[in-house]
């Protein structure tokens, strides 16, 4: 069956290392119409104002791909929002916050760094792309590999997996959309996550060394969106791409 897979989808060959992997639990992700259902749901109840036309129009057709963990989900991609008195939240820190509230909503319990002088800030996540990503506002189909980069037991450093393919966004759809996923997240048979598409900007002088990353603590039964430096080399993290 695999061989199957492999031949009907050539592109979805599997990565390097695969073979090594533990297989991930089999009920971590959703359907397609399961995931445009959400879309439209939170594109409701957030106010997102994404068009009805737009969502009607996403290629809902499943699709079979040899690894696991490479998927078809529907990420999100927000505008600039006008927070008054001639100020603006671009589109790429309001996606970030936004889908991450998302996410949250989704666990028992979630963290997110405390990222001015360790002191509680509300204010949407300080985030960019890295260089050569560019920010196309609207709602799309897209193939990410959530595995990408990753060998078990082998210790990799994000700086040197970096690139114009680094998923950002599409990560944090995923936790909005794969709940379980998220929390299947053990460095053994599910990678932890860089969201290496993302730089940290704050500090501003160190946001080419900081990256954001996504893991499941289980002895807290906490998602935690935390801050890693690009040089630092871990096991059991991946670097998923699209």
């Amino acid at each position: 069956m695999q061989e199957e897979a492999e031949d009907q989808w050539p592109g979805c060959a599997r990565a390097p290392g695969a073979e090594m992997r533990t297989a991930p639990p089999a009920d971590i992700f959703v359907p397609l119409t399961e995931q445009l259902a959400n879309v439209r749901r939170w594109n409701e109840d957030r106010g997102w104002g994404l068009p009805a036309a737009e969502l009607d129009a996403i290629d809902i057709t499943p699709r079979k791909h040899a690894d696991p963990l490479v998927v078809d989900l529907i990420a999100v991609y927000l505008d600039d929002l006008s927070i008054g008195k001639g100020r603006q939240l671009d589109g790429v820190r309001r996606t970030c916050d936004e889908l991450w509230g998302v996410a949250a909503e989704q666990q028992p319990n979630t963290w997110f760094w405390d990222w001015v002088r360790d002191r509680y800030d509300p204010r949407p996540k300080p985030v960019r792309l890295l260089p050569g990503i560019i920010h196309w506002p609207g709602v799309r189909r897209m193939t990410v590999d959530l595995g990408a980069h990753w060998v078990p037991g082998q210790h990799i450093r994000p700086s040197n997996l970096r690139g114009p393919g680094s998923a950002h966004a599409e990560i944090l759809a995923a936790a909005a959309h794969f709940p379980r996923w998220a929390r299947a997240m053990d460095g053994v048979s599910v990678p932890y996550i860089w969201l290496s598409g993302y730089q940290v900007t704050h500090p501003e002088e160190s946001t080419h060394l900081r990256l954001p990353g996504l893991a499941w603590v289980e002895y807290r039964k906490t998602l935690s969106f935390t801050v890693d430096r690009t040089d630092r080399a871990h096991s059991g993290w991946a670097s998923p791409e699209v």
